[in-house]
């Protein structure tokens, strides 16, 4: 028993590094309570909780990975990437609502999610196997891409008869479901990662 306090008082201990993610969060939070129109006051306490409830897991984490500092990271990231995702998607699923593309878009952005956590795996494969170098060259053109394409969308719709936020919430959504695949790899451990570069 003693050995093992000695050792967890010799590790180091993890920073929980919450500043920036709160931050973000909190900036993204409110820009999403604020689209659509009106309707601020409902979302924003909606929005407050959903960051919470993240807060709270990142502590937690900490908590049980605070001497395992890659861990810890690794899954602190994750949290972030997510809470980002969750926060730039959501404005467009709203101003959605009421039309006929709602509930596809709905169900199409869970199943994003769903999607993201199951291929995780093939996706943290593609970071750290030299085998898949071909690959990774397409993530940030992929982003680019998107980028690209993103203000492309916003300036088409500038000059059409739509909500102005309209081509920035289709951007955020881009933006957001591309960090779900970034995100998820980061739930991998350091095992899983090792077995994934001699795949």
């Amino acid at each position: 028993m003693n050995k093992i306090l000695e050792k967890n008082a010799s590790e180091p201990i993890a920073e929980t590094r919450l500043g920036f993610t709160i931050v973000l969060h909190l900036f993204l939070l409110i820009a999403a309570s604020a689209v659509p129109e009106g309707r601020f006051f409902f979302w924003f306490p909606i929005n407050l909780v959903v960051e919470a409830l993240i807060i709270f897991r990142v502590i937690t984490m900490w908590n049980r990975y605070k001497h395992d500092t890659k861990r810890y990271y690794s899954i602190q990231l994750y949290w972030m990437l997510i809470g980002f995702s969750i926060f730039t998607t959501m404005p467009f699923v709203r101003m959605s609502y009421g039309t006929v593309i709602f509930w596809p878009l709905f169900i199409g952005t869970l199943l994003l999610f769903v999607l993201g956590h199951l291929v995780k795996k093939r996706i943290g494969e593609v970071f750290v196997n030299p085998r898949k170098i071909k690959q990774l060259v397409m993530w940030p053109t992929a982003l680019a891409g998107i980028v690209l394409l993103g203000i492309a969308i916003m300036v088409i719709l500038r000059f059409q008869s739509v909500d102005e936020n309209v081509g920035l919430v289709v951007f955020a959504y881009m933006l957001g479901g591309f960090a779900v695949f970034i995100a998820t790899p980061f739930t991998l451990t350091e095992e899983q990662f090792e077995e994934l570069k001699g795949n």
